[in-house]
């Protein structure tokens, strides 16, 4: 899982299954588990998917383009916005907002292509909101602006038991990390449960990468 962004502010988490659950890896950001990094550039992605089988890749950024797209905005990008409440509508811009992100991605997922077949859209907010108890979905709001450390409990107990994570090391859970261990779960997903994602719709004479799904349940 991907949550791609600038070489400061990028942040790569692998999913291995291990029978009924599924690992958190130590490695990429993780290779320090209490003090993840993020990812300066590219390579180490590149090169893990080299010499690793890897079967999916998630990753938080636009992956598909089209000539027809008003402002940027995709038939997919609508459609996620009318299914989030009035004031999360914001988290869904358009790709010519996001300027060198949805490059970066780009780019990102031709260099990954060869070794992996599947390289999926995702938008991690989006499902971290889907998939929170009602009694909690105000975490998606500040979990980008605020220190984590007051709910890290709940949300790794929330981790392990919604999604059968198996952690098996001190973790500092930090918004970059969620962000990349819930884009890590959708690749999972398209394969192994797709009726956990959404599909979201698609513009005709799209170019690029797909399809764009969240998860929810």
């Amino acid at each position: 899982g991907i949550d791609i962004a600038g070489s400061k502010n990028t942040w790569v988490v692998a999913l291995k299954k291990d029978k009924d659950f599924l690992k958190i890896c130590p490695l990429l950001s993780l290779k320090s588990p209490s003090n993840p990094s993020y990812i300066k550039d590219f390579f180490p992605i590149i090169e893990f998917c080299e010499k690793n089988r890897v079967l999916a890749v998630g990753i938080d950024a636009p992956l598909s383009f089209s000539l027809k797209d008003k402002k940027g905005f995709r038939a997919s990008d609508k459609a996620l916005k009318s299914m989030l409440p009035k004031k999360a509508k914001s988290w869904v811009v358009s790709y010519h907002t996001l300027m060198a992100v949805p490059i970066r991605a780009l780019l990102l997922s031709e260099a990954l292509s060869p070794y992996c077949g599947t390289i999926i859209e995702t938008h991690p907010r989006a499902s971290f909101y889907f998939c929170l108890p009602e009694e909690k979905k105000d975490l998606a709001f500040f979990y980008k602006k605020e220190n984590l450390d007051k709910n890290e409990k709940f949300l790794l107990d929330w981790l392990k038991n919604k999604f059968k994570l198996c952690i098996e090391f001190k973790l500092k859970l930090i918004e970059g990390i969620l962000d990349a261990i819930l884009c890590a779960l959708a690749g999972y997903f398209y394969h192994k449960m797709p009726e956990k994602l959404i599909f979201l719709p698609v513009n005709s004479n799209l170019k690029g990468f797909g399809p764009f799904v969240v998860i929810s349940f």
